[in-house]
């Protein structure tokens, strides 16, 4: 009986410190659990804030891009009408047939 009672208070120590094992791991992954999910705040909040600033970019190049464009063509526009002034006058001289091709415009 001695022996079986021994026996008995060395299960129940075993199963004590293995209780408190479990216990030391819980909080230790909580713990882990805490800290990860405060570095995944910080990363969502870091991408973000590089998604918004590349967006940013992105939109300004496009109003940069579009600006210019409008400038080219506008510019474009401005110079075939004083081409079309030009030869107009040349042909209204009677000085068509006069300018060298290279003076002329190019037609495609």
């Amino acid at each position: 009986m001695e022996a079986m009672n021994a026996e008995m208070k060395s299960i129940s120590d075993q199963i004590s410190t293995l209780s408190t094992n479990i216990v030391s791991i819980s909080d230790q992954i909580s713990t882990s659990m805490d800290k990860m999910s405060t570095v995944l705040q910080e990363t969502n909040v870091t991408i973000r804030d590089s998604l918004k600033l590349t967006s940013n970019t992105i939109k300004e190049m496009s109003e940069n891009f579009s600006k210019a464009l409008e400038d080219a063509l506008k510019q474009m526009s401005e110079f075939k009408l004083q081409m079309n002034v030009r030869d107009t006058i040349l042909k209204s001289l009677g000085l068509e047939g006069i300018v060298p091709d290279f003076l002329k415009k190019s037609k495609k």
